[in-house]
């Protein structure tokens, strides 16, 4: 469909608040939210009974039948994991009418936490991530997007490709040998390619988990698919959270303890670390991007965590001295 043929966001909008809640003679409010980095908007609808709501408007009319959203929400839900109620579906409009956690993230929470209860709030989200990992796939359906879409080559190379192309070129203004850079990009991608799948969020980390009356839901998870087992975990443990290497070590290891995978400790240590290497890489990518070419300047906030951690993981790996003596330029070391 041509963009031009696509209503505004707000024509849209209020379409679906008049006819889902027949605003004619009500008072109420719409307050727009600060969204992801994805092209959907938030909005907050307060109703005059004092309830609220979360409106997800996509860029786009969709069609509910294969919906991956939908999907994967019925999939959550079947293994029990808690997430947003979906209150409603609308493929022509693009909207999704959905649970209002409130305000309240993991990320937010962990920075008044103390020691105790930082360590219970990330063990729960670990708790969260071996279910889904452990019986997602057996209830994930075989035509589903979840299932057919993975972390392949293709997709693990193109993410460092787009990291080198708007945070490497577009922000830092840098090129780097291509050859030497290429060849450990391709040496990352293969060898986490070959790793065992499992069912991923896709991006389960501490800005993507809610907390409302002790409960941790999970929220944002349209973009599953198949992904070693390290791959949340990475993401939970290194995305946006500046956790320390004991603690990294510890939680990594109450995972591996209880995730049954089929191979050693140090082997799995070695699966994060360059699973790390990679996903920082990546998220790098995508906060320049977002600066770049949308104007969120937000982003720039996480961009020295996520070099630090990412160099934290060269040096626990070793093996990619142009992309290790690139992050330790970038830090002054």
């Amino acid at each position: 469909m041509k963009s031009q043929s696509i209503p505004r966001v707000q024509q849209r909008l209020m379409e679906f608040i008049r006819t889902h809640f027949q605003t004619e003679r009500r008072p109420y409010n719409v307050v727009p939210l600060l969204g992801d980095a994805s092209m959907r908007q938030y909005f907050r609808y307060f109703a005059d009974s004092g309830l609220s709501y979360i409106l997800a408007v996509y860029p786009e009319p969709f069609n509910p039948e294969d919906f991956t959203f939908g999907q994967v929400y019925r999939l959550l839900q079947t293994i029990e994991l808690p997430v947003p109620r979906i209150y409603a579906i609308e493929g022509k409009l693009g909207i999704v009418l959905q649970e209002d956690l409130g305000n309240e993230s993991l990320q937010r929470r962990l920075l008044t936490a103390g020691p105790e209860q930082r360590q219970a709030l990330l063990k729960q989200a670990i708790d969260h991530l071996l279910i889904l990992q452990q019986k997602g796939n057996a209830a994930v359906d075989p035509a589903w997007e979840a299932s057919r879409l993975a972390f392949d080559v293709e997709k693990l190379s193109w993410e460092l490709v787009f990291f080198k192309k708007y945070f490497l070129e577009g922000y830092r203004k840098i090129a780097l040998p291509e050859a030497t850079i290429n060849e450990e990009f391709a040496r990352i991608s293969g060898e986490l390619a070959a790793c065992r799948r499992v069912l991923c969020h896709r991006d389960y980390h501490v800005r993507n988990l809610m907390i409302r009356e002790h409960t941790l839901f999970i929220i944002d998870f349209q973009d599953a698919r198949q992904g070693p087992p390290s791959y949340d975990l990475a993401s939970l443990l290194k995305d946006s959270i500046p956790l320390d290497s004991r603690e990294v070590d510890w939680l990594r290891g109450y995972y591996f303890e209880r995730a049954g995978l089929d191979l050693s400790e140090e082997a799995f240590r070695r699966q994060f670390h360059l699973m790390s290497i990679q996903r920082l890489l990546k998220a790098l990518g995508t906060y320049a991007y977002q600066i770049l070419t949308r104007g969120n300047f937000i982003y720039e906030q996480y961009i020295s965590g996520s070099l630090e951690r990412v160099h934290f993981s060269l040096l626990e790996i070793g093996e990619f001295p142009c992309i290790q003596a690139w992050a330790e330029k970038e830090l002054g070391r």
